[in-house]
Order: C-alpha cells, then structure tokens, then sequence
C-alpha cells in the first residue's frame, strides 16, 4: 500500500511540474483509511483533514476536519479558560511587580509587618480601655432603673434613653475591638503570603510567563472538583501530577501553574487554573501542543487521553 501510495505521489508531482499543470497538490485519508492525492479535493471530502504539498512532496499547511458540535462546545470551554488564565496572570504579575517594588528583603517585609501589628494592638489596647468605662456607665444607669423598679415607681424615660444611649455605645465598641482584630488576623496572614511569594520571586524567576496562542489546544480538558476544605490538597497534588509528566513548571500562582510552551511536536504544554464558579470550585488541566503536523497528532493521541483520564482520577 505504501509504494502504491508513493507511486501515485510520484505520478502526481511529475504531472503537477508541468508548467501546464502547476498548481496545489492534496493528501488526506478517506473514510475507508486510504490515502489520497489529488490537485482538487472531491465535494464529499473536503470536511475531512487534509494536508497542502508543495512540489517536492512536502507538507506545507494542514486544513483542519471539521469539527463536531461536541468538538466546537469543548473548543469553546478551552477558549473562555485561557481568557480567565490571562485574567490571572494579568493580575498576578502587577502584584508580583508592586511586591517586588516595595521591598528588598524578606526583613522590609517583617519591619512593615511588625510596624502595623503594633499600630494594631495599639488600637485594641484604647479600645479596650473605653470598654471598661462605657460598661461601667451601662451599669450605672442599669442600677437607676432597678431603683425605680424596686420602689414601684415608672422608670423615666430618660433613664431609658440613657440605657439605650450606653448599650448601643457599648455594642459599637465592642465591634471595633473585633474589627481591629479581624484587621490584626488578615494583615499577618496577607504578609505573610507576600514573605512566601517574595521568596518565590526571588528563587524561581526563569522566564516570563505567557498564555502562548501560537499553541493549538488538545480537546481533552480535566476537570476536579474541590471545596474550601479540600481545594488546597487536591492542588499540591494536581501539581505534583503535571511534574510527574515530565513538564516543568515556568509560572506558579495561588491560582495558575504553566509549564514551558511546547516546541517540538512531540512537547505538551500543561496549564493547571483555579476555577471558582458560583456553586463549586473547579481544577482546570489543559495541554496545548506545538502548530505543526506533529503537535496535532500529539494532542490527538491516546497517550495525551490517558494524562486526562489519570488526571481526573486524582482526589484529595
């Protein structure tokens, strides 16, 4: 079958260098699995994939099979992911330039943090303070109304008023001091997620990452499904699993991980992206592959199938 084939191509392209024949060669498979040449692709196969030769035999362009509706939903699924992965990295990538803008060293960073914590504890300690005093005064008009109680007689009104006055002054203090604990808890945790990806600035800068569109997306997509509680476990382990397929990671974020965009058609370029719907959060793996003949077969094949279905196997 192979020396008929390049018998027929042989025939094709002594015939297509014929001035008077000159024009474009086509190869693609038909529905039976043989393989076709012709300078004009018949009506019933031009939905199928064929490739462009130029007169020495070489592929020069790939025109895709049309695709299927399930193929066009899931294109559409991939392309709404890569915008919201450059969303991310958009976003991320100002933060990471303003952090690195701020501080020098992991000290400037403990100095900020211990500067604020203080400022903090400062407000808590006044706060507290006042406390004592607007309880005092609640008890005090507390006991004027019990007086009257005890002695039969109606409490004035404006005893009432002063209750009312010194509880609600008494609930707002007591809001302050949790809102500048609240404030105290967020801070040490938000500086301390800057001390985390200062170093990681640091250490693993190698190249600047980008969502590469020269790519072409495998139409496999993996998908896992988390919770608050389970997110963070199921992500180191989405991580370790791309690592384990050989990638290497270029980027990393609380939210997005790329690897090194493919060049050579049998590379993979995996994406891992934290999706946060409305009902659930979502783990997001796509593989994109080198634009050539040989990176479309690579995201078609079997290998790259299994690495989504592996993938989906994953639980926290």
């Amino acid at each position: 079958m192979r020396k008929k084939n390049r018998l027929i191509l042989s025939i094709l392209l002594l015939t297509l260098s014929n001035p008077t024949f000159a024009g474009k060669l086509y190869k693609w498979v038909d529905k039976n699995g043989n393989v076709s040449f012709s300078d004009k692709v018949p009506p019933e196969e031009s939905r199928r994939e064929r490739e462009e030769l130029n007169e020495e035999g070489r592929t020069i362009a790939v025109k895709d099979a049309a695709k299927t509706p399930e193929e066009i939903q899931r294109l559409k699924e991939i392309n709404h992911l890569q915008a919201l992965q450059k969303e991310l990295l958009q976003s991320q990538l100002a933060k990471d330039s303003a952090l690195l803008k701020t501080f020098r060293s992991e000290e400037d960073i403990d100095t900020l943090a211990n500067s604020k914590l203080e400022m903090l504890d400062s407000h808590i300690t006044i706060a507290t303070s006042q406390s004592e005093t607007l309880k005092k005064q609640l008890i005090l008009h507390q006991a004027a109304a019990a007086n009257f109680e005890r002695s039969g007689k109606k409490i004035p009104q404006k005893n009432l008023s002063n209750i009312q006055s010194a509880q609600a002054q008494f609930d707002k203090n007591q809001q302050e001091i949790a809102d500048f604990k609240l404030q105290k808890t967020q801070l040490s945790e938000r500086l301390a997620n800057d001390k985390l990806r200062f170093n990681v600035l640091k250490t693993h800068s190698v190249e600047t990452p980008t969502i590469d569109s020269e790519t072409i997306p495998s139409l496999f997509l993996g998908q896992l499904t988390c919770d608050a509680n389970t997110c963070e476990t199921l992500w180191d382990k989405a991580s370790s699993f791309i690592t384990d397929a050989g990638a290497t990671i270029v980027y990393r974020s609380d939210e997005l991980i790329l690897t090194r965009t493919p060049r050579l058609s049998k590379d993979i370029g995996l994406s891992l992206t934290k999706v946060n719907n409305k009902a659930e959060l979502n783990i997001m793996l796509d593989i994109r592959c080198a634009n050539s003949k040989g990176g479309k077969a690579t995201c078609k094949s079997e290998q790259t199938a299994q690495l989504i279905e592996q993938f989906n196997q994953l639980t926290p």
